[in-house]
């Protein structure tokens, strides 16, 4: 009688308009009362009635309520009210006749998406697939399938709907049984979980939930402020908290099991444009905020104490969470594309490759805040994509003409505008050994010529490293020798132009060895100028020999603390000894061992000394350490090497190698 009266008093709240709001606290006993109810009912007929009423009551479903908090509400009401019910087995309605009775409760006045929160909850509650019946289970996970299937084959036609069935699949698949997911058709659900993702108002609304930002920025004493009371800041806050937001990574997760299981090609491509298309509206919604145009190393100057500790932090969380969620699902299209012969394809491959490599572009304003290596899962998807789309060298082609600058030579003086300039320059260092002469030449060589001597301004330094890397890989490219022969002596003169004011001494020591490796047969470039890597040499030597001996200074690599310019033109002298020709290499063993001799400093001629003894005695190959050995012994090399060595640190170590 007891249960009698609580069925009664909660049937009758479920029939009050209004009574379950699911945004008002005072409603959570009303969810919890119908829990409690059910799951201690003992007439089929009551349970199923009860269960009817969850799914259709005014009192949950009035027409301007928050239907998708209503309808996790619901779903957790029958996942709790499950568990109850395996808490009390024994009583009169088994637990096998119970849910039979619970499952009767969602007939044809139910829409077929409310199944779902009831199949889906029941399912949740026996996570460890040990508490239902076999048979009871299978017969569940064959409803809640063909209930799913459904709907998204009349592809979720109500945002609610397709938000709901979003939500409960990613909590329930993982309680499915392997036979169970592989009954639902991936290809029809993954536009529904993408729609739901990025399209939807509880999601991320197409990338415009930032455009409310910047009405509410505003400059006072020189300093950005975005106020923490402003209306745009609480509803991004408020939307931060909704359960869409909260379940992306296992909606991440889920679209990424519809890629693994998709069949139809044409699913893959619709949603790279979908994900192309958002990412679009998000980068050029961010570059008309004016929290754009402040780089990350001078936010403590230019932004507000409370915008700094209270605002900019939450849409930054958001913004990772569109990274990393979007990563994680290019990560298992990039897999299963470098997996299949037909995706990696003519047909497919450079057209998959392109629009990721697009799509990475747009977020590249989230990415480079974090590092260019913050996280394996983007490195995979940004490196296969490459991988995937330089064996094509005319798609390739055109992508290098679609993502360059659109004014080349000139810096651009928005920040955005140089993010994408960075983001160019760490691709295209992948793609000139596969594109022709002529496309380095026109499309990469003037967008990179600006960014070769460095700036004041400290954001620019990124591009400036970058360019580098470029030019190098320009020199390098087989298809683009004659073109690095011409380029290499006005390269050359940058790089000492920049060094050691900008160039850092690792990355002179890399430019040089570099260069002479590119220079030195079986090199392309060293067929058209076969002495070109002595004249290297013969200027590298020259610039040691008048350069400064004072050190670098505190603001240097930590390998070259205490190191003079002059120390670190030798050192690179001796890193490119294993690349030359034989010849060469001989004949630069005398003038090299001279310019150790030179160096004043004993711990700074220690320290090349050191790395003299590494190059000859590990670094050479067969035929050069040869050589390397008949100087040593009979030419003179132990003597002029160790010229004056005494008793000290290191002195020992390379003695007992002798």
């Amino acid at each position: 009688m007891v249960v009698d009266r609580r069925l009664d008093n909660i049937l009758r709240i479920l029939l009050q308009p209004g009574a379950a709001d699911p945004n008002s606290a005072d409603a959570s006993s009303v969810y919890a009362s119908a829990a409690t109810v059910l799951a201690t009912l003992t007439n089929p007929l009551n349970v199923s009635l009860l269960s009817t009423q969850i799914l259709i009551s005014p009192a949950i479903w009035e027409e301007n309520f928050d239907g998708l908090k209503a309808g996790l509400r619901v779903f957790g009401v029958f996942q709790s009210a499950t568990v109850g019910k395996f808490e009390t087995q024994g009583s009169i309605l088994s637990v096998e006749e119970w849910i039979n009775a619970l499952v009767r409760g969602a007939n044809n006045n139910v829409p077929r998406w409310k199944h779902l929160l009831l199949l889906g909850g029941v399912l949740s509650a026996d996570q460890e697939r040990s508490q239902l019946p076999r048979v009871t289970r299978t017969s569940l996970e064959q409803a809640f399938c063909r209930a799913v299937n459904l709907s998204v084959e009349s592809n979720a036609r109500h945002e609610l709907e397709a938000d709901v069935l979003s939500l409960v699949l990613s909590h329930a698949i993982q309680c499915l049984s392997r036979r169970a997911k592989q009954a639902i058709h991936y290809d029809a659900l993954l536009p529904v979980i993408v729609k739901s993702m990025y399209n939807s108002r509880e999601g991320f609304q197409s990338g415009y939930f930032l455009s409310t930002i910047d009405h509410d920025i505003m400059t006072i004493e020189g300093k950005l402020v975005w106020p923490s009371k402003s209306n745009s800041f609480l509803e991004l806050q408020q939307r931060s908290g909704r359960p869409m937001f909260v379940a992306m990574s296992g909606l991440a997760r889920l679209a990424a099991a519809s890629i693994r299981h998709s069949q139809d090609p044409m699913v893959l491509h619709q949603f790279l444009d979908s994900l192309w298309g958002f990412s679009q509206v998000l980068s050029a919604q961010w570059k008309m905020n004016g929290l754009s145009e402040i780089p990350m190393s001078e936010e403590q100057n230019r932004v507000d104490e409370e915008s700094l500790k209270a605002t900019l932090p939450v849409v930054w969380q958001i913004l990772k969470a569109i990274l990393f969620g979007s990563t994680m699902i290019l990560q298992e299209l990039t897999a299963r594309i470098a997996e299949s012969s037909l995706l990696s394809g003519p047909d497919h491959g450079p057209t998959f490759s392109s629009k990721v490599l697009l799509i990475l572009r747009n977020f590249y304003f989230i990415t480079s805040r974090l590092g260019p290596n913050a996280f394996s899962s983007y490195n995979f998807v940004y490196l296969s994509a490459i991988d995937i789309l330089t064996t094509y060298p005319t798609p390739s082609e055109k992508f290098i003409t679609e993502i360059a600058p659109a004014q080349a030579g000139t810096i651009p003086t928005t920040l955005p505008e140089r993010l994408f300039d960075l983001y160019f320059l760490n691709t295209v260092e992948h793609f000139t050994h596969s594109l022709p002469q002529k496309a380095n030449e026109e499309a990469i060589l003037p967008c990179t010529s600006p960014y070769l001597l460095p700036s004041c301004d400290a954001s620019l330094h990124s591009h400036f490293e970058s360019a580098h890397s470029v030019m190098l890989s320009i020199i390098g490219a087989p298809k683009s020798a004659d073109l690095g022969a011409r380029i290499l002596p006005f390269y050359v003169d940058t790089v000492f132009k920049t060094f050691p004011a900008n160039l850092s001494a690792r990355q002179f020591r890399l430019a040089f060895s570099t260069l002479i490796r590119e220079c030195s047969p079986p090199q392309a470039i060293s067929s058209l100028q076969p002495h070109l890597a002595e004249v290297i040499m013969e200027i590298l030597a020259e610039r040691a020999k008048v350069a400064s001996t004072e050190p670098l200074g505190n603001k240097v690599d930590e390998g070259a603390v205490g190191l003079s310019e002059k120390d670190v033109c030798i050192l690179a002298l001796i890193d490119g000894l294993p690349a030359m020709e034989v010849g060469v290499m001989e004949r630069w063993l005398d003038p090299t061992a001279d310019l150790l001799d030179s160096v004043g400093n004993e711990g700074s001629k220690g320290r090349i000394r050191e790395r003299f003894w590494d190059v000859l005695s590990g670094e050479l190959d067969v035929e050069r350490a040869e050589v390397a050995v008949r100087w040593w012994t009979s030419a003179g090399g132990r003597d002029k090497v160790l010229l004056g060595l005494g008793k000290g640190e290191g002195v020992e170590g390379i003695r007992a190698m002798l």
